[in-house]
Order: structure tokens, then sequence, then C-alpha cells
């Protein structure tokens, strides 16, 4: 019987609260006008920021990476042995299919955020030069009773032909987000409750294209140990524009991946052949082992390895193409490319950031 009062006694004080208040605003769920709309934006105005596989380019390029040598991490793989490496020449990154998760989502401020999840099934190809099996078959016991498996010999093999092609399947993830309003008037209401200032929408509707964000890829996928990039550096001297992986800082206007950026401020180049690439990562020690890549999705696109240095990668990057084009800067752990057996499987980060080319 006290529960049953109590019980009664809390809808009554509810109901008393919130007698007379108005009822929260709807959020807006969009009409399929509006989806049809937005749709015809992303696909006639702006197609390149819908595309996200371009920067897969199909051909050879040279890789530079240091000779085949042996860790102690490779005594770990004693069970497995022989211990099979190989040093490559060459590689290609290719698309072969994805999966994409094209999702509206309507906000009560009537706007709409597109979100673009994508899984990528890529290949990464390799030609290969030098194969070598090592054998960790001769046990040391150390003075102390210690005991470790000892390199005894490698067998050193110059592949020919179908053996001297490389490839791994691969799968990776990761998104971007598109951000647009319908289109307001330019002149101001005044809220007589609040004092707040605010602009009506036009109706019908007129949806604008308004911020972007930059997309973030993972291989295998997101939350594995993939290099973790601090910020990319694209110079044109004596300027020098710099991509950084996050900012909290509100007030920031420079370029962020985990912020909107407005459409009408993207990096911007005219009349130039190439720009200096600098791929800096969070750690010295990574940094030394990892390749870096850099692609242009222009009219040709174009990828090329950039030179190792102490934070990172530098290299040129030659730029072609007009309007929006998309830039993609990679980050590769290096032991992808040198285990055999055991697998090693591929780590990568991918950045893609469009630009506009005049």
């Amino acid at each position: 019987m006290k529960k049953r009062l109590l019980g009664l006694l809390a809808v009554a004080v509810m109901c008393l609260v919130t007698c007379g208040n108005e009822a929260p605003e709807p959020f807006y769920e969009g009409t399929p006008e509006d989806d049809e709309q937005i749709d015809a934006i992303l696909t006639d105005d702006y197609p390149q920021l819908l595309n996200t596989v371009d920067g897969f380019v199909d051909t050879y390029i040279p890789l530079n990476i240091p000779n085949v040598a042996w860790a102690d991490q490779d005594r770990i793989f004693r069970a497995d042995s022989p211990i099979i490496k190989q040093h490559i020449d060459s590689c290609r990154f290719v698309f072969v299919d994805t999966n994409r998760i094209y999702d509206r989502w309507y906000t009560k401020d009537t706007a709409c955020t597109v979100y673009l999840i994508d899984t990528f099934m890529v290949e990464s190809w390799a030609h290969v030069d030098l194969r070598v099996v090592g054998h960790y078959d001769s046990l040391y016991i150390g003075p102390t009773g210690d005991t470790n498996w000892v390199l005894r010999t490698v067998d050193s093999i110059i592949p020919t032909g179908a053996d001297a092609y490389d490839m791994e399947d691969i799968e990776g993830d990761g998104r971007r987000l598109i951000f647009l309003e319908p289109l307001r008037s330019t002149t101001p209401d005044i809220d007589p409750e609040t004092g707040d200032t605010t602009y009506a929408i036009i109706e019908p509707f007129e949806w604008q294209l308004r911020r972007i964000s930059y997309g973030s890829y993972y291989y295998p996928t997101r939350g594995t140990d993939v290099p973790t990039v601090n910020r990319v550096l694209i110079e044109v001297p004596p300027y020098v524009d710099t991509i950084l992986a996050t900012n909290t800082d509100t007030l920031y206007t420079g370029h962020v991946m985990n912020r909107f950026k407005h459409i009408d401020s993207l990096l911007e180049y005219s009349g130039v052949d190439s720009v200096l690439v600098t791929i800096e990562v969070d750690d010295p020690e990574v940094s030394a082992v990892c390749a870096y890549y850099a692609a242009c999705a222009g009219d040709t696109p174009q990828r090329a390895q950039l030179g190792a240095v102490a934070t990172g990668g530098r290299g040129y990057l030659h730029l072609n193409g007009q309007g929006i084009v998309n830039l993609y800067f990679e980050v590769v752990f290096r032991d992808s490319y040198y285990y055999v057996s055991p697998n090693q499987g591929y780590y990568a980060t991918v950045w893609l950031v469009p630009v506009r080319i005049n």
C-alpha cells in the first residue's frame, strides 16, 4: 500500500512540474525530397568527396627499404623454423572492392551529416628480388642456465617468374563526414525570451554543402596497432601547410583530421607542379621501421615513396588534375613486406586530404 501511495505521489509531482511546459522541439527527420536533393549535390556537384578509392594506383613503383636483417624477435618464431624473409624492390596497392555504409543523419537544428563508412578489400603486391631462409635450430645454453635459439645457417634464394611476386590480401576500414544545412535568410530574428539571434530557414529547403572531414583509414582495421601519424606538412617554399591529427582548441582554424573543415577553405595550390611532403609519426623508434608514401589522385593518379627522415618520411609529390583532388598519405610497417613465414600481416595508416588544384 505504501509503495502504491509513493508511486501516485511521484506521478502527481511530475504532472505539477511539467504542467504548462511546452513539449521539446522534435528532431528533424528529413524527407525523401531532402535525401534526393542531398544525394544530387554530392553526386553532381562534389563527386570527388564520395571517392575514397582513387588513391589505389595499380602500377608498380620503386621501393627502397634496407636489406633483410635478423632481429631478436625472430627467435620467438623458432617453432615455425625455418623463418623466411624477403627483400622487395617495387610494390603496388590494388583496390579490389569496398562495402560502404552511406548514412544521412538529420539533427534538431535541421542539419544533415552524411557518414561515409568504408570497409576496403585490397591487395598489396610486391616484386621480390631476394628471399632468405633462416634456421634457428641451434640451442645456446648460457653460464646461468638461460637458453636461447641461435641463427645457424641462412639460405639465399633469387626468385624468378611467378615466384618473384608476393601478394597479401588486406581488409581495412575508415570513415569521413560531410555536413550540409538548408539555406537561411540573411535577415536576423531576435527571440523575445532569450534575446538570441536566429536566421529563418528559407522554404522550400535548398540544401548547401558546408563542411567536410578528412578521411582516416586503417589496415587491417581501426583500433589495431597501426602507425600513428601526428601531422603532415605540405610545402611550397616559402609557405608550409600543416595538417594535424587532432586539435581540441575550438578557436583553431587550421587543418585537423578529426574536425570539420569548410568546403571553401580547403588547401589550394595554383600553378604548382609538385609539393614537398613530410609525414611525421609519434615515435622516433616507429619512424625508423616504416615506409612512407604519398599519392595524388588527379587526372593521372600517381603514387611515390618518400625518403626516410628522423621523424618519418619526406619527398616530392607531383600534382595534377583540376578542382577538388584527393591527396593520400600512407605509413606502412616495413615488417609487412619482410616476413613471409611467419606472416606478420599488413599494418598501415592512410590519410585522405582533399585539396583544390587550379
